[in-house]
């Protein structure tokens, strides 16, 4: 079977002037049409028509070969049918030969694939139709004008998923048999319906179809390595959720998990992005070959140099978050907002300037600081380790605080729950207002609702400090001394080691808090001159600016 594919290219267009030439995503529209149809192998002979000669010429550079078309073919209102048949006919009459089937391609359908045009030419040949045309869903409530009145095209309003389904041509695609294509006709009596890929649907027409097909375009595959259960908390996969709702719309997301670590993937699945498990590193690889992403990003803390050698043996461009183990010297980008380093590695980028805040941080305004303390928040994450809630709720004892409310905010990983209610309860039965919560949806509410807050020296800092509520910190291990916000900012009541803070200590902090309200304030505003919610763009802009930089290398080798 003899078949050749016309590109259609006027120079002339409207909308968007000299479309066909401009750079999409680094390369000639036209570019994008005639490079997936040298690939298929049913494609005899690829042909752009066109009466311009710029568009020529970058046709016959990009490997397509060329037929002048006639001025009066290139007129606005010249329909398809005359320009597909002049292109045919001169081709047959130079090369004597003769055509069974003849493909159109829209040279504004960039984001069509050699897979989907190899599928409607097996139809073709497969199949008893004479004409194919690519088509998408357009299901919806419908209406025209009619006689100056506005006339339903539906005999019931129903939910678009119940409507009878409506097709619109898009233009990316028709075959047609030989035979019946002549200067006014391409469709014969027997048609098959090709509903195309959603995105190769795409046809530009508009400045904002243009937007849409060069972001498409542009898609990277990224995969997030991620876990989170009781013992780790959720803090990695909460930042990892927040990178993800920035990405989503530009690129394909896939989250790696230990499916040992079920709550974790829980909450990834609340956000509805895609997730892949795995148990143990082999498998892990398998899946990694399988999907072969572009960008890898880690946040499980410190990596060994075994296994970022395998991800880069494999050419992956990897971001690691929070890393401080000998893998970190291999990877392309370490993002470290807890710590500080004067003297950090190349590539290495550290402090509160790239802190990735959560999205529900983005709701609330800016803490407007009380005279009167009424409200005090105690939350010291995952599995508070050193008890630091019973150590502050025996500190609050000594103050006698009956007359504010304390809201108790527990992490996963708590355990010695029974201690602690058994200790509420005893406090309540003396007049205490304390509530204990667990598993609290909007963390974001109960810090804006605080006028102070009591935590442990770890992410949760950033995020009372993007809403500016005073608080008072105290590490829990060795790890979180290192954290050096509550230094820098010189805006947090920070406390030390939990191994060398009593309840006395707490509690003269918490006094101190409750009875100074010009310090609160003064707190309050340094909090919010540090701007943390702008950390996420900042990262989103290093690890894309980083990795196109290093294709940019690579592309130069």
């Amino acid at each position: 079977m003899e078949i050749i594919a016309i590109i259609p290219a006027r120079g002339g267009s409207k909308g968007i002037p000299r479309k066909n030439l401009r750079l999409l995503a680094g390369k000639p529209l036209i570019a994008w049409t005639i490079e997936v149809a040298l690939k298929s192998e049913w494609i005899n002979k690829v042909v752009v028509s066109t009466e311009d000669k710029e568009i020529a010429e970058i046709a016959q550079l990009n490997g397509a070969e060329v037929i002048k078309r006639p001025n009066e073919l290139g007129a606005d209102d010249v329909p398809l049918d005359p320009v597909i048949f002049h292109a045919v006919d001169s081709i047959e009459k130079m090369e004597n030969v003769t055509y069974d089937f003849i493909l159109t391609i829209q040279p504004t359908s960039p984001l069509l694939t050699t897979e989907t045009i190899n599928e409607t030419i097996k139809i073709m040949l497969e199949g008893d139709y004479d004409t194919l045309m690519s088509i998408k869903d357009e299901t919806h409530l419908y209406w025209i004008k009619k006689d100056g009145r506005f006339t339903p095209l539906y005999k019931e309003r129903k939910n678009r998923q119940y409507l009878d389904p409506i097709y619109k041509e898009t233009g990316a695609i028709l075959i047609s048999k030989r035979w019946l294509t002549t200067e006014n006709n391409r469709i014969g009596g027997k048609i098959f319906l090709f509903e195309i890929p959603k995105e190769e649907s795409i046809d530009i027409d508009t400045y904002q179809d243009w937007w849409i097909a060069e972001n498409l375009l542009k898609k990277q595959t990224i995969v997030f390595r991620v876990d989170g259960d009781g013992e780790i908390g959720l803090g990695h996969v909460y930042r990892m959720i927040s990178l993800a709702n920035r990405m989503v719309f530009n690129h394909n997301l896939i989250f790696l998990m230990d499916k040992a670590k079920n709550v974790g993937i829980e909450k990834i699945r609340e956000y509805n992005h895609l997730i892949r498990t795995f148990s143990g590193v082999d498998e892990l690889f398998e899946l990694l070959e399988e999907i072969n992403p572009n960008i890898i990003i880690n946040d499980i803390l410190d990596t060994d140099k075994e296994y970022i050698t395998k991800l880069k043996n494999r050419g992956y461009f990897i971001v690691n978050f929070e890393d401080l183990g000998e893998g970190s010297e291999l990877v392309d980008v370490v993002i470290n907002a807890l710590y500080e380093n004067s003297y950090p590695r190349e590539n290495h980028y550290y402090g509160y300037k790239y802190v990735c805040i959560r999205d529900e941080f983005y709701i609330f305004p800016k803490k407007e600081i009380k005279v009167g303390v009424e409200e005090i928040l105690v939350t010291f994450g995952g599995t508070d380790p050193n008890n630091l809630t019973l150590r502050t709720l025996g500190a609050m004892e000594r103050l006698d605080l009956k007359n504010i409310c304390v809201n108790v905010v527990l992490g996963l990983g708590y355990t010695p729950k029974k201690e602690l209610y058994h200790y509420v309860g005893k406090l309540k039965a003396k007049g205490f207002k304390i509530s204990i919560k667990e598993s609290v949806k909007l963390m974001s509410k109960e810090i804006y609702n605080a006028d102070i807050v009591i935590t442990s020296n770890g992410r949760t800092i950033y995020e009372i400090a993007s809403i500016g509520t005073p608080c008072i910190s105290i590490s829990q291990n060795e790890r979180e001394v290192r954290h050096l916000f509550v230094h820098t900012s010189r805006s947090i009541m920070y406390l030390g080691m939990a191994y060398d803070i009593s309840e006395e200590n707490i509690a003269s902090a918490i006094k101190k808090l409750i009875k100074d309200y010009e310090l609160r304030k003064e707190m309050n505003e340094k909090l919010l001159k540090f701007n943390l919610k702008k950390g996420m763009d900042r990262v989103l802009r290093l690890i894309f600016d980083k990795y196109y930089q290093g294709v940019e290398n690579e592309s130069k080798n």
